[in-house]
């Protein structure tokens, strides 16, 4: 066994998509030595700007040989009269290396013919890897590509080198007209050492580390993470202040840099004045900054800044003017924005589209307003409540019009709260409008303040389903509109704010503000299946996420209306899914949803009950529907599974001792319609069928 080394040494690649990069590498490699048989203990991916580096730790010495049994010519081809082989059997046992003498004869279907038992000896790994890694590079993924010089050979970046170590040995091949070694190369700036070629003598993680650290390089990204967030750390503590290091800025100079090196700067406190979100977007989005705050998180008037490499601290010098530069344009757009109240610039909105076919932002907040009132009073909203919902909606749009947001589009919100503020609207109001925009991703904060959180989900409400009634439904990986996002952050809300909202009645208080854009759009049967089936989509992984097993989630998204009421639904059958009793209650579902199909009617005439065992059945469910009606109506949905369990031996008396389809056509209609009306009370708790119970009956 051997370890592997393959480096790609290239131009600077962007930092966005690298970890995207790193992982396609990794996934790539795995797949395609598991296709050549070739076994190994692991496969690690590093990189840097400059270089991609792919680590394979024991990789076999040689593919295991194969046996195969080849199929040949007819049997009565092969050989002749007298039982020798034939030109046909010859060739076939020549042109596959097999002895003549060892051939023999299988039936395959009605026909018999020759077979040749071949073993192919497997390639040593060296062999393999000539064409395996180029293979590897070339099937990656590219979210752009570039060709340089004369060829047509493309990639992300130009490439310069490649080391490719297999052991001590050099894996030759040659791409994009660089030959393979055994060389790789130091940091583009060097302190210490001359940055050129060095030989790499074998395949060693550590030691290969090792060697570019020397060449100022460290090609380990986790370790430079952690460099760099210690660092930062570090430094920011030295002049008395805390750094923040959001994960998303902390990856993405992690992947701007080789060798880390941090400098804390500094701006003039008059920028202190303009709104901290400002500032720190500002740093973070331009300057790829780590802001420093206080002990009280209020923003200090310093800066760390990454660099790679340079020992030079007077490089804090061009920074600082970089960032004051920055600043100023931040300053002159808040300063001009002040000029004009918020509440101002929503007519503005009508000149700023929407969606293709959804009319502009006015049109949209003024459908916003609408819906949330609408939903307001359903979830119980008091009048003051509801007058700040609505006066959210009209302005929650409204800085999208603003020169600090058309600068920095992740502001919006933000901003638009803090211009509310200054602009003398209620707090409630202001906090609203910051509020509508979240959760912003899959790890955001939700709304905390209830008319905060109605206009959220209008909003988002209001772009999904008007989506779906002008047709732009996302397909495959295509969402242009976000609408995969916009789901997930209504599901998020409703279930952390327990809130119980019937989605059909939703969605069609939704459709029909679209009226007058959309007047084709009309059938709200339609789109509400469209609709739920789509939520669906999103809430099926989430229960998944909460530990629900999937047969579970099935049975809790049957008839699927409410998303609260589905995930309590999945969590109280998955606390009892093991219960010795619950196999009964799915066999006795399973049974009655085969057989309910062949009833005409639903109501049971009890004077055609005429045996003993569904007068019984009969009598008893007239009992449980009461009882389980109840306990869905508290939602109490494991009391409910449980009291159905009541009915598993009626049910199974009642099809030992009872003829179902009679020939008497009033007994078998009558039969058919209590066993109907039973399966309808089993899926008014869950779709049972689709629980899967080693040893039920089904």
């Amino acid at each position: 066994m051997s370890n592997v080394i393959l480096e790609l040494g290239c131009e600077e690649i962007p930092a966005r998509f690298l970890p995207g990069f790193l992982a396609d590498l990794k996934e790539k490699a795995a797949e395609k030595l598991k296709n050549e048989r070739l076994t190994f203990d692991s496969v690690r991916t590093l990189g840097t700007p400059r270089r991609l580096t792919l680590f394979i730790e024991n990789l076999a010495a040689k593919q295991p040989d194969v046996t195969q049994e080849l199929k040949g010519p007819l049997a009565d081809a092969a050989f002749d009269a007298a039982g020798k082989p034939t030109q046909a059997a010859l060739g076939f046992a020549r042109a596959h290396g097999a002895d003549p003498a060892k051939l023999f004869v299988r039936t395959v279907g009605p026909k018999n013919f020759v077979f040749a038992k071949v073993t192919r000896k497997g390639k040593k790994a060296e062999e393999v890897l000539k064409t395996l890694l180029p293979e590897i590079i070339v099937s990656l993924y590219q979210p752009l590509s570039m060709r340089w010089g004369t060829l047509d050979f493309k990639f992300i970046r130009p490439i310069h080198n490649i080391l490719a170590l297999c052991g001590s040995k050099t894996v030759s091949f040659e791409l994009a007209g660089i030959k393979s070694g055994d060389k790789t190369f130091g940091h583009r700036y060097p302190t210490k050492v001359k940055s050129k070629n060095v030989k790499v003598k074998n395949a060693e993680l550590l030691s290969y580390k090792k060697q570019l650290l020397t060449l100022g390089v460290v090609v380990d990204q986790d370790e430079r993470q952690e460099m760099i967030k210690a660092q930062v750390t570090a430094a920011a503590k030295k002049h008395g202040a805390e750094a923040l290091v959001p994960d998303e800025l902390l990856s993405e100079v992690t992947f701007l840099v080789e060798n880390p090196v941090i400098y804390v700067g500094s701006f003039n406190k008059e920028f202190l004045d303009i709104p901290q979100e400002v500032l720190i977007t500002s740093m973070k989005k331009n300057q790829k900054y780590f802001p420093l705050v206080d002990s009280r998180g209020k923003l200090a008037a310093k800066f760390a800044v990454v660099t790679d490499g340079c020992a030079n601290p007077r490089v804090v010098d061009g920074n600082e003017k970089v960032l004051s530069a920055r600043l100023a344009d931040a300053r002159f757009f808040f300063e001009e924005d002040q000029k004009q109240a918020l509440k101002m610039r929503v007519p503005d909105l009508a000149k700023v589209a929407f969606f293709e076919k959804l009319g502009n932002l006015h049109q949209k907040t003024e459908r916003i307003e609408k819906l949330g009132e609408w939903l307001g009073k359903r979830l119980g909203l008091n009048e003051t409540e509801l007058a700040a919902v609505r006066r959210i909606a009209q302005l929650c749009k409204a800085d999208l019009t603003t020169k600090m947001v058309f600068e920095f589009p992740e502001l919006q919100g933000v901003i638009g709260g803090e211009y509310a503020r200054l602009s003398g609207e209620d707090p409630a109001v202001a906090q609203g409008i910051y509020e509508h925009y979240l959760p912003r991703s899959v790890n955001d904060v939700l709304p905390a303040s209830r008319p905060g959180t109605v206009v959220a989900l209008a909003d988002r409400l209001d772009s999904i389903v008007g989506s779906f009634a002008a047709g732009n439904i996302p397909t495959g990986s295509e969402d242009p509109y976000g609408i995969r996002r916009a789901v997930q952050g209504v599901i998020r809300i409703v279930i952390d704010q327990q809130l119980d909202l019937l989605l059909d009645e939703t969605f069609e208080a939704a459709h029909k503000l679209f009226a007058a854009l959309l007047p084709e759009s009309r059938d709200h049967a339609k789109l509400k299946n469209a609709l739920r089936e789509f939520f669906v989509g999103r809430l099926r992984p989430h229960l998944l996420d909460r530990g629900i097993r999937y047969d579970v989630a099935e049975a809790a998204l049957g008839d699927f209306n409410d998303i609260l009421d589905v995930v309590e639904k999945a969590e109280a059958l998955n606390s009892v899914v093991s219960e010795p009793w619950f196999a009964g209650v799915i066999a006795s579902a399973d049974r009655l949803a085969r057989i309910a199909g062949h009833a005409t009617r639903n109501n049971v005439l009890e004077h055609d009950l005429a045996e003993a065992a569904e007068i019984e059945l009969y009598q008893l469910y007239l009992k449980v529907n009461v009882e389980v009606a109840e306990l869905n109506k508290k939602e109490k949905w494991a009391a409910a599974a449980r009291a159905l369990a009541g009915l598993t031996d009626p049910i199974e008396r009642f099809f030992d001792q009872i003829l179902v389809m009679h020939q008497d056509e009033r007994l078998k209609t009558n039969r058919l319609a209590l066993l109907s009306s039973l399966e309808q009370l089993y899926r008014s708790v869950a779709d049972f069928p689709k629980i899967v119970i080693e040893g039920a009956k089904k």
